[in-house]
């Protein structure tokens, strides 16, 4: 792999395998990479820019070391919330920053699980369009041993991506899962020996899609989920259909299309 690109301390890098992949690395490895509340900012900033970048056709986040993300530092308590609703809102609200970020990329996203995902860090798998699972991986939604709810979009993602019961089971059992299980229960789309060189690999495929083309689709997806059949058929795919029939590559790969079968 590449030498990061960027950095910004010892939080988080960015890493460019190839021209057309960014790997967001999560790199607090003596912690398996769990989070203090400052680092977020940082983590927003980083994140940020990759959405403009037309070069980016597909962005991986994984974890440096043993762990993936196993959620919020608990010995920077002295960071923790202030104990007042309004304050606290507020709060939270700041730390989504990241996982606000993260869930508006237009590019399609990957989450390299190489090892433990837990509280929050499984909100970051999640918010990941598709997840690849290494043997040392666990899922863990462990909120309520602190008396908690589920944060980071877990409450949204995790039902959407399991089912509802399942979701509550895991939220209420509190016991984290291996890959294996994650795999049945749809969680994770694969398990691999390597899951950044797994999710390289896929993001190589993806990214002979022409970047406007993975763009609108993700987007066209995203919006028919929102939204009921006859909206999607009479609205959302038509116009993202249209713009990409009156895009030039359309036309050049129609007609190469038409050549090859002549």
């Amino acid at each position: 792999m590449s030498d990061p690109v960027s950095t910004q301390g010892n939080v988080v890098r960015i890493e460019r395998p190839t021209a057309e992949i960014a790997v967001v690395v999560l790199d607090r490895p003596a912690r398996l990479n769990a989070m203090n509340p400052s680092s977020i900012p940082l983590l927003t900033q980083m994140v940020r820019p990759l959405a403009e970048d037309p070069d980016i056709r597909v962005v991986i986040v994984t974890g440096a070391g043993r762990g993936f993300c196993t959620g919020m530092d608990l010995s920077s308590l002295d960071e923790m919330a202030p104990r007042e609703v309004d304050a606290t809102i507020a709060w939270m609200q700041e730390l989504h920053s990241f996982s606000v970020e993260l869930n508006r990329l237009p590019q399609p996203t990957i989450a390299a699980v190489n090892g433990p995902a837990i509280g929050g860090g499984l909100g970051m798998a999640l918010g990941c369009d598709l997840r690849i699972a290494g043997p040392q991986a666990k899922f863990g939604a462990t909120f309520a041993r602190m008396a908690l709810g589920p944060d980071s979009g877990v409450s949204h993602t995790l039902p959407a991506a399991i089912g509802h019961a399942a979701a509550l089971d895991l939220l209420l059992s509190c016991e984290p899962i291996g890959p294996a299980e994650a795999l049945r229960l749809g969680l994770v789309s694969q398990v691999a020996d390597d899951a950044l060189a797994a999710s390289i690999e896929l993001a190589e495929r993806w990214a002979r899609i022409p970047a406007h083309a993975s763009r609108t689709i993700k987007e066209t997806l995203r919006q028919a989920a929102r939204t009921d059949l006859e909206t999607t058929l009479l609205d959302v795919e038509p116009r993202a259909q249209a713009d990409l029939i009156c895009h030039p590559d359309f036309f050049a790969n129609a007609t190469a299309w038409l050549d090859s079968h002549r």
